[in-house]
């Protein structure tokens, strides 16, 4: 019963939190986008008109991730706490509410140390170097958040996804340089070991993207999002198109339409028997990508039990051992960053962005007649041709929303879980296991997909 109140306050908490995040970072992008363009400058033709559009993406973040990081770090304590009975921070505020802003004002107000022999410049420059790639690499995804909404249209980008790889992978130099800047030897051997487990688990994590990028044909997060809608078993999950065919087959059979379901079938695979064998296999092959990208995904920002550079118990904090106040506090903010966006990565790449997760065979019966009802209320709320917000947007937005918070809250109940690895565990389990897994699953994606013709007509947005 007790734990059960504790569950109710973590929901209350969380819902307020989310309120203050995304109300916020919302009007933000409203002001900047249109109010100020549409009734102050008012001159489409205005250079000025064309900047401030171009500064709503970066805006928009900028206010997204000090608030998100705030909550992320109450959710992880509260989340921990319910998983080991206990209550958690529950003083500052209505049960603990304010405690992650009472700590953020503490950090930034403690006094910068730079600890004696130390690279001053370095040691300035590691936790921006660390920080700043997180806030550019979340650009490109607000396309597909927001269902390409004519404010973020502008970060669609065609190379969306690599650009998002290239942008994660300099991370690590930062906790590098933080690490020799130190002039401490257990920040050293900190910042090596982050080195050495990027480069062991990124090989896994880039093949995983780079094999749903070729079932759908494309590098831009929007189309990848899109061609997600009827996949496995009409879930709006891996891979998508590629997929179309053996799940309807399996779904319609669970109704027992099977007339139908055999002509969708022979529709979607007309080469015969081999064409089921290999979407079958790509079935598989996709979930089994989704799992290694979440293995490497731990270990590329560092959680347990993959948080080898900091190991309390052996490197007393590891790279950041000699980081104080606002320095510190920027490397803990980008480790939540972090976190947000390879969750927010899988959202898009794997689970469909913002597509609705209800499978479509029992979603049709309700859904239509519930947004006939639901869109009068955003008729009211919507300035007139000022794309404020409607249903093409808020709908999308809220299921990639719920969609990585769960994948948050699956990552701290893995720390609450889980033992951290010995280094040697951690290198063997990369480069032996998952290393040769990613390549052979990833070989095996690449012909399957050449035996799968797929012949149906693509979702609106997608790529054929």
């Amino acid at each position: 019963m007790g734990n059960a109140s504790e569950i109710f306050k973590f929901t209350r908490l969380s819902i307020i939190w989310l309120c203050l995040i995304f109300i916020p970072v919302w009007l933000v992008a409203y002001a900047v986008g249109i109010f100020i363009p549409y009734f102050l400058i008012k001159d489409q033709q205005n250079i000025f008109f064309d900047v401030f559009q171009a500064l709503v993406p970066i805006i928009a973040v900028l206010v997204f991730i000090p608030i998100n990081a705030m909550f992320m770090v109450l959710f992880e304590r509260r989340g921990l706490a319910l998983f080991t009975v206990r209550s958690g921070p529950n003083r500052v505020g209505v049960d603990g509410l304010l405690q992650t802003a009472a700590d953020a004002v503490k950090l930034l107000f403690k006094e910068d140390i730079t600890p004696r022999g130390a690279d001053i410049a370095m040691f300035t420059l590691a936790p921006i170097t660390f920080f700043a790639p997180s806030v550019f690499a979340a650009i490109p995804l607000l396309a597909a958040v927001t269902n390409d909404h004519p404010l973020f249209h502008i970060v669609n980008l065609p190379t969306g996804i690599f650009y998002v790889l290239a942008a994660s992978s300099v991370p690590v130099v930062g906790i590098v340089m933080g690490g020799w800047a130190s002039n401490n030897k257990y920040s050293l051997v900190g910042g090596l070991r982050s080195a050495a487990q990027a480069i062991s688990y990124e090989i896994p994590l880039v093949l995983s993207l780079v094999s749903m990028c070729m079932m759908a044909k494309s590098l831009d997060v929007v189309q990848i999002a899109n061609q997600q809608a009827g996949g496995i078993l009409d879930w709006n999950i891996f891979g998508g198109g590629a997929l179309r065919g053996i799940d309807k087959f399996i779904a319609l059979n669970l109704v027992g339409n099977t007339i139908d379901a055999k002509t969708i079938l022979d529709a979607a695979y007309p080469s015969g028997i081999l064409s089921y064998i290999a979407a079958g296999v790509l079935i598989v092959c996709s979930v089994i990508m989704f799992l290694l990208y979440l293995t490497g995904a731990c270990a590329e920002i560092n959680r347990i039990p993959f948080d080898l550079p900091e190991a309390e118990s052996e490197l007393v904090s590891g790279y950041n051992t000699e980081y104080s106040g606002i320095k510190f506090a920027i490397f803990f903010l980008a480790e939540f960053t972090n976190l947000f966006i390879v969750s927010s990565i899988a959202v898009v790449m794997f689970m469909g962005g913002g597509g609705n997760p209800i499978p479509a065979w029992l979603l049709d019966p309700w859904w239509p007649s519930f947004a006939s009802s639901v869109g009068p209320m955003f008729d009211l709320v919507t300035a007139k041709g000022l794309m404020l917000v409607d249903e093409h947007t808020f709908f999308p937005a809220l299921w990639v929303i719920a969609k990585t918070y769960a994948f948050v809250f699956f990552a701290v109940l893995i720390r609450g879980t889980l033992p951290r690895f010995r280094i040697d565990q951690l290198m063997d389990f990369g480069w032996k296991r998952l290393i040769p897994l990613s390549l052979i699953v990833f070989l095996v994606m690449a012909f399957a997909r050449v035996l799968v013709n797929v012949h149906l007509v693509m979702p609106a947005g997608g790529a054929p």
